[in-house]
């Protein structure tokens, strides 16, 4: 039997034996809705599809909007990388320019000495002009001179030639006149070797004159070609100490604009680090706008997984007109020629939720659903979702249909102990709140306070709020007495309409360690908001109870498949959240 199977599955032995299914009756269809409730219906069914589909639109907005401000951020972080180059090539030129000012600067003062150099030259060489042409002068007069002497000489050598002649003759006449001329003769001879001392002397003081005049023509030629080198270097020397002071003047302009350059730079490495300084501020506020939009996304796509839940869990706007559970099993569909195998996920009068893999399967196909030990009846598609495939049962044939609650009939009797045992716990829940408030620890403002004041440091993010203390106080003995009532249970947990969890069982109550990702998500599970499909459901239905499956994250843990019996907590007639009853399928 189908209620033992759903024992054995939550681990547990049931009883001996089902109790006997009840009779099929054939089912007559379900008389009209007034108009006012079916207006309600298709206006809730106009709202819900409108409020999906614009926060699909919003979500799919966010999500560009955030991969602009992601690509903008990569922009950013380049800027900022080009500005860092241009920074050290600015700091760089900067160097350069301030070295080549002081190069110029030296290039200016050097050339100036040099200029100052040409022009002490040139002086030099002017007054060495005129000396060579005083020089010049002197030795012209000195050759003048030289030729006079010549002349005296020549005049002298010609006396001291007639002289040794008249030597001569006196001496023939002297020897010719005997002992009469005998002294007369030693006279001549005298006059005669005194002569040709002259004579000597004279050819002496020629060749010396004649030595000296070559030397002063000499000279005089020297100084004529000094003179003219003299002439020719002195207008290179000009142009030389022109293009000097030229040079100077072009350097100290070089100097200047080298100068102005380093100014420039200087300022440009300013501005480049102002830039860079925008560009990180603009990375910044990129990361901070991407993490704006990330968070925006994820609490639009909160949102948008809590919103059918919440809307379709409140009283007016519930479509289920039966109860479902979760059931796993084998079902097929046919849609004409189309065949597509799978199971079930959750079962009840109304549909199913499917695991069906075949995509083509697409919303308001009509076809026929073979649940195993059902016969085959009339189906439609209503929508695809992260879930499943969501089946609506049509009107088919009786014995079909009397199958079908012989089946439910079974898992409900199956789930029947812990549907009283998740009601009694939320009937306990209700009268500790309702005598917190009797007894004034608690107001009612404070018991419906949805302020939650985060947790500071806390991560996955913890809150607290004015009822925090009392329900810390009154709830976790109630909550331990629950979980100690069959083995299987994982927890026993008052939620509130948000999904708060004020207080959790010890084991899962345990202080945050920062840095940790494995450990808080799996052992710090107190004081959280858990707003989830599985969390939501459970805070918000008004149903006398849910029957739901999911999948539990428990960090370092893993994922946990997890089945719940929830039911609602009422206090002072309104509606405060509910009780969750987990139970660990394997």
């Amino acid at each position: 039997m189908l209620a033992r199977s759903v024992w054995r599955l939550l681990g547990r032995a049931g009883p001996a034996a089902a109790p006997a299914a009840p009779q099929a009756v054939p089912q007559t269809p379900a008389p009209p809705q007034p108009l006012a409730e079916t207006s309600i219906s298709e206006a809730i069914n106009e709202l819900e599809s409108d409020v999906v589909a614009a926060m699909r639109r919003l979500n799919d907005g966010l999500d560009q909007a955030e991969h602009c401000s992601e690509r903008s951020e990569v922009r950013s972080r380049e800027i900022r990388g080009g500005m860092a180059e241009l920074r050290e090539a600015a700091v760089q030129a900067s160097d350069n320019s301030a070295a080549l000012a002081t190069a110029t600067l030296q290039v200016s003062e050097a050339a100036e000495r040099v200029g100052a150099a040409m022009s002490g030259a040139r002086d030099m060489l002017d007054n060495a002009a005129e000396r060579a042409a005083e020089a010049t002068e002197m030795i012209n007069g000195l050759a003048a001179a030289t030729s006079e002497i010549r002349s005296i000489v020549d005049a002298i050598a010609e006396i001291a030639r007639q002289t040794n002649l008249l030597a001569l003759n006196a001496t023939i006449e002297a020897a010719r006149a005997g002992e009469a001329g005998k002294g007369f003769g030693i006279v001549a001879q005298e006059v005669k070797s005194l002569s040709l001392g002259v004579r000597e002397a004279v050819d002496h003081i020629r060749n010396r004159v004649d030595r000296l005049n070559q030397a002063a023509q000499g000279s005089a030629a020297v100084v004529t070609d000094a003179f003219r080198l003299v002439g020719e270097v002195n207008p290179v020397m000009a142009t030389v100490g022109e293009a000097s002071q030229e040079q100077a003047a072009a350097a100290a302009e070089l100097s200047r604009s080298a100068e102005a350059t380093a100014r420039f730079i200087d300022t440009v490495r300013d501005r480049v680090g102002e830039v860079d300084r925008v560009a990180l501020a603009a990375a910044q506020e990129n990361i901070d706008a991407r993490r704006a939009l990330a968070e925006g996304a994820r609490q639009a796509e909160g949102l948008l997984e809590r919103f059918v839940p919440t809307l379709r869990h409140t009283v007016f706007a519930d479509r289920r007109q039966h109860d479902r559970f979760p059931a796993e099993c084998p079902a097929r569909l046919t849609f004409g020629e189309r065949v597509a195998s799978g199971q079930t996920i959750d079962l009840g009068f109304g549909g199913a939720l499917l695991s069906v893999a075949d995509p083509e399967i697409k919303p308001r196909m009509r076809g026929t659903i073979a649940i195993e030990g059902v016969p085959p009846f009339p189906c439609r598609v209503m929508a695809r979702s992260d879930l499943g495939l969501h089946i609506a049962f049509e009107r088919g044939e009786d014995e079909a249909h009397a199958a079908l609650h012989r089946r439910l009939a079974q898992i409900e009797e199956g789930y029947r102990p812990l549907i009283e045992q998740a009601q009694e716990f939320a009937h306990r829940v209700a009268a500790l709140l309702e005598a917190a408030l009797r007894t004034g620890r608690l107001s009612e403002e404070d018991l419906f306070d949805t302020d939650y004041v985060p947790v500071p440091d806390s991560n996955p993010r913890q809150f607290s709020n004015r009822a925090l203390p009392v329900l810390q106080a009154i709830l976790p003995a109630v909550m331990e007495e629950a979980k100690a009532s069959d083995p299987r249970l994982v927890f026993t947990l008052p939620i509130d309409r948000n999904g708060y969890v004020p207080v959790h069982h010890p084991e899962y109550s345990q202080t945050q360690r920062p840095g940790d990702p494995d450990w808080d998500p799996a052992y710090s599970r107190d004081r959280r908001i858990f707003d989830d499909r599985a969390g939501i459901t459970a805070a918000r239905s008004a149903r006398p109870f849910i029957i739901q499956s999911y999948q539990r994250d428990m960090g370092s843990a893993g994922i946990q498949l997890m089945r719940e019996v929830d039911a609602p907590v009422r206090v002072a007639g309104r509606h405060w959240g509910g009780v969750r009853m987990a139970y660990r399928m394997a």
